[in-house]
């Protein structure tokens, strides 16, 4: 067998990507059991079976860590959002609500990953954390798409840029997830305001 640049696979790295994969497997049971903050690199060495040295070679930092696991996790949403956006019908916001909830749903599955990723993106003082901001808009290419076409077809105003106002939804979005985790909220809890948020943001791109 060969890898990516056509040179013979060895058994050494297959040991290899399989202690990779046992790490970060390890990484985020830990982050999902304990939280982000509260996870050492020693509590995921201790549940990857492995040295701490031997986790640090597959990520240098617990941030590292999760930005490799939280890249898995959006290629995911991305994948479940696009193959959704062609099977949807109705008026425009009925569409964006529901590829919006596709994305809600699968954060709230695995809750404490994303948690620390949205409590990252305030600041991004991590370097680690500095792709993650493009994983997460790139989930919502579905979204500038979405617009696109309702600039296309005269629903939302002319003069809007698409990519802009994707950006401007994941705002309402990432700020509605943020008092959600705050307050508690139930999944349903959380739907009803997102939704309502989202009708608003809408509006105000109408076309008028």
């Amino acid at each position: 067998m060969r890898d990516d640049m056509n040179r013979r696979r060895t058994r050494r790295d297959e040991r290899k990507e399989a202690t990779h994969r046992q790490v970060l497997a390890a990484a985020r049971t830990v982050f999902l059991e304990l939280g982000y903050e509260r996870a050492t690199i020693k509590e995921i060495a201790g549940a990857a079976n492995v040295s701490a040295g031997t986790v640090l070679n597959v990520a240098p930092t617990k941030g590292a860590l999760l930005v490799m696991i939280l890249a898995e996790e959006y290629d995911a949403i991305r994948d479940s959002v696009d193959r959704l956006e062609s099977a949807l019908s109705g008026s425009l916001i009925d569409r964006l609500n529901a590829l919006v909830q596709v994305i809600m749903e699968a954060q709230v599955r695995h809750e404490e990953l994303f948690a620390a990723a949205i409590a990252h993106s305030w600041t991004w003082t991590d370097e680690n954390f500095s792709g993650t901001a493009r994983q997460m808009s790139e989930a919502w290419g579905a979204i500038a798409r979405l617009l696109a076409g309702g600039v296309a077809s005269g629903e939302l105003r002319s003069d809007i840029d698409p990519v802009e106002a994707a950006q401007i939804l994941e705002d309402v979005y990432l700020g509605v997830a943020r008092r959600a985790r705050g307050e508690k909220l139930d999944l349903a809890s959380t739907s009803a305001i997102m939704q309502r948020r989202m009708s608003l943001a809408v509006e105000g791109l109408a076309k008028r």
